[in-house]
Order: C-alpha cells, then structure tokens, then sequence
C-alpha cells in the first residue's frame, strides 16, 4: 500500500510517533505540510425549534390575556354579606361581567372594599353613573326578591350608567326601584310629614299604576322631606304644571244623604302607601312638566283642590268670648256651603287699654259664590269686587260666628249668615285694636249659638241661682209645710169637713125631691097657662062682641103676658131644675 493510499489515520500517527511506515526509520519529513482534514460540519436539529415555537405561542396568549383583560375597580359595600373572594360573580342581565378578587375592611373598619377584576367588554360602561348592589333573597312588603340566590348564591349586579370614567364605586344598599333603561321622567314631590310611603309605593292615576316612589330625604335647612317619583313612559305626558298630587289612604269613608261609603284601595297600597296624581282639563293643566319639576303633595284630595289658583279675600275676626277647638284649616262656611278657610287664629295683648285680643285670620273664596241675574262679567272677579259684594252682604245683616265642626272631636269652624234684625256693626279703629292691617277689613261678629254657648249661658244662670239665698227660702217653705200640716190635724178643720159633708148631703137630697116633684109643678104650670090662655081668648071674644071697657083690656093683657111669663118660666125650670136651689145664673 502506498503513502498516498495509506489510511489518513494511520498516516497521522506515523507522523506523531516519528517512524515510517515499517516502524524501523523515522518518518521522513515531507517538503509540504500535509492537509488537515475537517469533519464535515453538522446542520442544526429541528428539534431547537419547539422551544421557540412555544415561547412564542406563550407570548401570543399573554398578550391576548393581557389584551383581553378587563380593567379592575374598587367597589365599597356597607357589609361584606354574600361577597366571596373569588367566587361572587358581577353579572348585568345574568351575564358575567367580572369577578369580586379581594374582599377586605376600610381602615376605619366602617365598610368593606372589595376589589374586583372586569371583563373587557365592560371597560366602556364603567361610568360616573354606573351603580352596583348586591343581589340576595329580600323579603319586605313590596314583595319577595332574589329568590335565585338561594340555590346560585348572592351575586353582583351592575347597572351601566353614562359620564366620564370611573374605577371606584360606592355600592346600593337596596336595589333600585326603577332601572336606568326603562323610559320616563322623574318627579320631586314636597311634604311636612312621610307618612306611610316608603321605597316602592304606587303611583296612581285613575286607579292605574303608573310610576314608584323611587326614595325619599329629608332637608335640614326647611325640615321638608322631599319625594322622588317616577312616572313610567307613556304616562309621563300626564303630568303638567298644574297637576296635584296627594296621598293614597288606601281607606275612604265617607257618610251623605245618600248614606255611608266606604272605598278602599289595592293591597300593596294598605301596606306601602302611595301617591295620586291628577291633571285638570287641556285649558287649565297647563304645559307638560319637564324632568324633575317639583310639586307640593297634599294629604287628601279636598286640600288639593282647594290649593287651585282661586281669587283670596283675607278679613280678620274677633269673636266674643273664647276660640276654643278653632284651627287654622278649619272651614268657613256660608249657609252650610264652604267658601273659605281659617287661615290663623292669634292671641294679642294690648296694653293700651289692657285687653287682650283673639283675631282670626280667614281667607273667603268669592269665586265658590255664583252670580246670577247680573250683567255679563268679562273676567274673572278681581279683589275690588269681592270686597264690594261682601261688604253688601254685610249691608243686608251678613254676620259670622263659631259653630261646632265635630262634636266628638269639639272642632269649631266659622259659619257666616243672614242675621235677621241684625245691629249695625260697630267698627274700631285700626290703630286702637292693631290686629287688622291695612289692606284687610273687619267682618262682623255676634256670640255663638252652639253647645257651649248653652254651656257657658246655664253656668251663668246657674251662678245667678247659687247667689240668691236658698237656705232662707228653704226655712220659710219649711214653717210654711209645717203649718199647713199643723192646720190639717186641728180638730176645727175637722168639724168644718164634717160639716160641709152634712151641708151636701142634705142639698142632695133637696135636688133628689125636687127631681121628683119638678115634673108635676111643671105640669100644674102648663096647666095654669093653658087656662088662662083660654080665658084670654074668651075675653077678647067678649071685648070684640060687646064694646068691652079699656080697663078690661088691660086686664087682659096682664093677664096674657102671665100666663106668657108662666109657659117661660115652666120651659127653664124644666132645663135647669137646679134654679130652685141656686137662681137664676148668668
């Protein structure tokens, strides 16, 4: 085998041990360096490509997680009931939203701040307005809500809202009444008193619920409570500027000539109250009522019809004697028809003369009093005229005075009349009583008629009694009994009764005889006058035959006005047979 096909191997380890190819005689150096033959040079194993392949795809998805990732918030709640780190979802319409990450207290241990991550899809509807509360089973007497809960658990829901950004919320303690997506307007109702509304009364309209009570505060400067309502679309068109609100009862009763009513309203209203709108017709309601316009809420219906803007004449009254169980609110009525009300009733001190006064402010509503068989009238009655018609209502004896209202309650109320006979009124200066202002007149007053007048009336005639001197007058009627008694007993007053008995019974027996005898002297009269009647007649025959004298004549005229006086005296004693005994009476 040559040099040239000598392995390659071989030649190098000749070359590096010194000896030939026989091992006897060292190499012989070449003239040219021999070549350095290279391993051939290895291409890269696809196997380095899994690792780049997955870096990459983890980079993709953190960067789609991160892209995807939802921003996180902060929510404050009053409690921590029904928040679970990790586990309560914030759902809006029962669609995951986010989830509640951290659950922990305020540094003042007042509230829980709960951390929560959100989805993507919500970072466009975390606004100023967005609102948050916790859903959970509630039972109250609007109803029961919530009741999913108990087998999915207590959850968070959002309620998307408009404005600008925001990553930190105070949470609800109740859910809304009304949702921000359903379409209408709100309202401020202002009151004295909350009565029995709540969260969630009705709002009526024609018996038809139209809106809720949507809450309620109550102001420290005035001492108003304020009342948020709304009014659910279309319904809210209802509502104008001269719209009335009042309360909802639930009870009415109510007693007439057509006999006693009794009219109750829903359930839910008996138990959460509610509020009643009405609008007037087209010409007097007034434009629509923009987005929170604010009203006045009434207690009943009749307080807020008389609220209607109506012509008010103010007089001030003073009446005799005590005012009590008079308020202000109390009617004032003409002839049984209310035409105003008691506006305030005062007590003033003069130390002028050193009286003290007692005026009445009323406020009379002419506008309730119609006009007939007058000319036309182009406007309503302005204040001039009012006056004017009162004051020759007062010419013609209009006069006012305290009648009761309510006798179980002893409420008193003003009743104006037509006095018959009526005095004059006397009216004081202005200045001397300083009760009536400028502007305002006087109306006459008389004393009250009602039961304490009566009262009052019998407690003075009672005092006039308790002053005269009874225990004078009731020795003298004493003495005066004693000696009537005493004369009763005397034995001379009984010698008089039994003489006067044996007086009657002897008259009594003289009426007996004369009964008895009466018919036969009555017929033995009868017969007299019959026999001189016949010798009167004989008489005048003979006078008219023979010329008789004109003392005969006489004669027998005496003799015919006896027997007449005869026949006259027979007739009466048998009318009044008593004539023997008594006379002749009158």
């Amino acid at each position: 085998m040559t040099d040239d096909k000598m392995p390659d191997d071989k030649k190098s380890e000749e070359t590096r041990s010194g000896r030939g190819p026989d091992g006897d005689q060292p190499a012989r150096p070449s003239a040219q360096p021999p070549e350095v033959a290279l391993p051939p040079r290895r291409r890269l194993s696809p196997l380095w490509a899994l690792p780049l392949v997955a870096a990459l795809i983890a980079g993709w998805l953190g960067w789609t997680w991160l892209e995807e990732r939802g921003p996180e918030i902060v929510i404050t709640f009053q409690s921590g009931d029904g928040l679970e780190a990790g586990r309560t979802k914030i759902k809006h319409k029962s669609v995951d939203l986010g989830t509640i990450m951290k659950v922990q207290l305020s540094d003042d241990l007042s509230r829980v701040v709960a951390t929560a991550r959100m989805e993507r899809t919500a970072q466009g509807y975390l606004k100023q307005s967005t609102r948050f509360w916790v859903v959970r089973p509630r039972l109250s007497l609007a109803g029961v809500s919530g009741l999913s809960t108990v087998v999915s658990g207590s959850y968070v829901e959002m309620e998307p809202g408009g404005g600008d950004d925001r990553r930190d919320f105070n949470a609800l303690e109740e859910p809304p009444v009304v949702r921000s997506d359903v379409p209408g307007r709100s309202f401020t109702l202002r009151t004295a008193q909350l009565g029995s509304l709540s969260q969630g009364s009705p709002v009526y309209f024609h018996g038809v619920q139209v809106g809720e009570v949507m809450g309620y505060n109550l102001s420290p400067q005035d001492r108003a409570v304020t009342v948020t309502i709304f009014v659910r679309s279309p319904y809210e068109t209802l509502v104008h500027e001269q719209t009335r609100f009042w309360r909802s009862s639930g009870i009415q009763f109510s007693a007439g000539a057509e006999g006693f009513k009794f009219q109750t309203e829903s359930l839910r209203s008996l138990a959460l109250g509610g509020v009643v709108l009405e609008t007037p017709g087209e010409g007097e309601a007034g434009p629509a009522a923009t987005e929170g316009t604010v009203f006045t809420l009434y207690e009943d219906p009749v307080s807020a019809v008389e609220t209607r803007d109506r012509l008010r004449v103010r007089y001030t009254l003073e009446f005799p004697g005590s005012v009590q169980g008079l308020q202000g609110g109390a009617p004032v009525l003409l002839r049984g028809m209310t035409i105003g009300q008691v506006v305030g009733v005062r007590l003033l001190y003069d130390p002028k003369d050193q009286r003290l006064h007692v005026p009445v402010e009323i406020e009379l509503e002419p506008g309730r009093i119609s006009r007939v068989n007058g000319d036309p009238v182009s406007g309503p009655m302005d204040e001039a005229a009012a006056r004017r018609m009162i004051s020759s209502l007062v010419d013609k004896g209009l006069r006012a005075r305290l009648a009761s209202g309510n006798l179980l309650t002893g409420q008193k109320l003003v009743a104006l009349d037509i006095e018959p006979n009526a005095p004059p009124p006397v009216k004081e200066a202005e200045e001397k009583r300083g009760v009536v202002s400028g502007e305002h007149s006087d109306l006459p007053t008389v004393a009250s008629g009602d039961l304490d007048s009566i009262t009052r009336s019998a407690g003075a005639v009672m005092d006039t009694i308790a002053g005269l001197p009874l225990d004078a007058l009731v020795g003298d009627l004493r003495r005066t009994i004693q000696s009537v008694g005493g004369l009763a007993g005397s034995p001379d007053l009984a010698r008089s009764l039994a003489a006067l008995a044996k007086a009657l019974g002897s008259a009594d027996a003289l009426m007996r005889d004369a009964d008895r005898q009466l018919p036969a002297l009555v017929q033995s009269l009868r017969g007299v006058a019959t026999a001189a009647q016949g010798t009167l007649n004989s008489a005048n025959g003979l006078l008219g035959g023979g010329g008789g004298t004109p003392d005969i004549a006489g004669m027998l005229k005496q003799l015919n006005d006896a027997a007449r006086s005869f026949r006259v005296l027979a007739d009466y004693l048998e009318r009044h047979p008593e004539a023997l005994l008594r006379g002749k009476t009158q």
